[in-house]
């Protein structure tokens, strides 16, 4: 990689939030009336600069060379040569590197286009941070498990409640209850996903090993094709997880394994390299290693 790489918020999210900004206000406007809206300016006012702080913190550049990797924001530049960078760490789908005084942490944003490319940078530029042995048991906490369960159990038993009370009245329906019955599948349809991810990963020298509430699940390296970053679209932004391609066609996802989930992913490939290709976990990676990124033509 001879030039430089940039990475930035999507000019069209900065078009689209400032126009909610906006709408929102005028909306108080409109709400409060003219007369009022003395009495809430100031709130409102407060509340806005809030809000707009807490968007303007997302939209950042990130640039990266083959010396060093950057992030920009409203506050200003952070800078780290690859060398400096001695830690990474994170939590959901973000990830952070640190150098060894701990005083620069580049923080950067998963909901950044080409976020996945990023990743893969870092990867490859530092692939000794992301040591298999280093991480070789990841485990997500209880409480995600018992939210979900007291959630399904309240939305059970509020339906069965309502459902109950109102059976015996001259309007009772099919038609009636269709809303319910759909929200409920829904809710059960989730609850589902929730319990079905696994709650610990455990790397046992070529076997991955891993256990779920009910139940547990072993696969060696080379059941393995792919070990992929991947992610689903919605109005909330990027919702990553770690796909595991199998050989027999198979797909298991993994998230949520009380590390960053980049840093999981870095580690998993790293392993998977190590005992399908025979090749140490901490190898200089070659250019091809890395996705392209489309939107430079100069890639061509």
């Amino acid at each position: 990689m001879s030039e430089l790489r940039v990475y930035k918020t999507s000019p069209a999210v900065i078009f689209i939030v400032a126009l909610m900004f906006v709408i929102l206000i005028g909306g108080v406007v409109l709400a409060v009336g003219m007369d009022a809206l003395s009495y809430v300016i100031l709130p409102a006012v407060i509340g806005f600069l809030l809000l707009a702080g807490l968007f303007a913190m997302q939209i950042t550049k990130v640039t990266i060379s083959d010396d060093a990797i950057s992030a920009q924001n409203l506050l200003g530049t952070k800078s780290l040569r690859w060398a400096e960078v001695v830690r990474a760490s994170g939590r959901g789908y973000s990830i952070k590197l640190h150098n060894q005084d701990g005083d620069v942490t580049l923080s950067i944003s998963p909901q950044l286009p080409g976020y996945e490319e990023i990743v893969e940078f870092i990867g490859a530029k530092r692939p000794q941070l992301f040591d298999p042995n280093q991480y070789s048991e990841m485990r997500r906490g209880i409480a995600p498990y018992i939210f979900m369960f007291l959630f399904v159990t309240l939305v059970l038993g509020v339906s069965l409640v309502f459902v109950y009370s109102t059976m015996d009245s001259p309007d009772a329906s099919f038609a009636k209850y269709a809303p319910l019955l759909v929200f409920v599948a829904i809710t059960l349809a989730f609850g589902g996903m929730v319990f079905s991810v696994p709650r610990s990963l455990t790397l046992e020298g070529n076997a991955l090993n891993l256990s779920y509430l009910i139940g547990s699940k072993s696969l060696r390296a080379d059941e393995i094709t792919v070990v992929q970053l991947s992610y689903t679209q919605s109005r909330n932004g990027k919702h990553f997880f770690i796909n595991l391609h199998l050989k027999d066609r198979r797909n298991i996802r993994l998230r949520g394994l009380g590390v960053g989930l980049p840093v999981a992913y870095l580690v998993l490939k790293n392993w998977h390299k190590l005992h399908t290709q025979g090749q140490s976990a901490n190898p200089r990676p070659a250019l091809n290693d890395v996705a392209p990124n489309w939107s430079d033509k100069s890639w061509k």
